[in-house]
């Protein structure tokens, strides 16, 4: 029910076990082309979902409606990701990996991860670039100092100017 881990799902080889996918998990490509849809992120299908009979449901505490997700925990096996920083994307991605039976395949991609955010070089500016980073308009919503996305920014060197601000 959340379009990065579906792009995981793709990546630890699952292709045939994935039976639903949000309208909002484009990619990969030929995924949104022929993967049943459950509706969106914060509304999903619950009548289309019980007829895919899933063995596991992966959902997010952010993304994801919990009265829906609540509800769906009542007929299948629910798993619910709560991801601030790096550490606990990669905990993520371990976690889905063991639930899967691809744990080694989640071990080579966190330690691609890994290997490629240490080679992650800063751009030297006398002062950290402040930046802001939207994530919805209508309202206009930012990243606030307690998500993955703050987490992000500073590894590239910027100051969060929304930094203060919790979900």
């Amino acid at each position: 029910l959340v379009p990065s881990q579906t792009e995981l799902l793709y990546h630890l080889g699952l292709d045939e076990r994935v039976v639903g996918i949000t309208k909002f998990c484009i990619r990969p490509d030929e995924w949104f082309s022929y993967k049943t849809r459950v509706g969106g992120t914060k509304s999903v299908d619950i009548e289309r979902i019980g007829e895919l009979n899933p063995d596991l449901i992966i959902a997010n505490k952010e993304e994801n409606d919990p009265d829906q997700v609540l509800w769906l925990g009542r007929h299948s096996p629910v798993w619910v990701s709560d991801i601030k920083d790096m550490g606990g994307a990669l905990d993520m991605i371990l976690t889905i990996g063991a639930l899967t039976g691809t744990a080694e395949k989640a071990t080579n991609i966190v330690k691609t991860i890994q290997e490629n955010f240490s080679e992650l070089q800063h751009a030297r500016y006398q002062a950290p670039l402040r930046a802001a980073y939207l994530i919805w308009r209508n309202p206009y919503m930012a990243a606030g100092g307690d998500t993955f996305i703050h987490d992000m920014m500073e590894a590239c060197g910027w100051t969060n100017v929304f930094a203060d601000l919790s979900r």
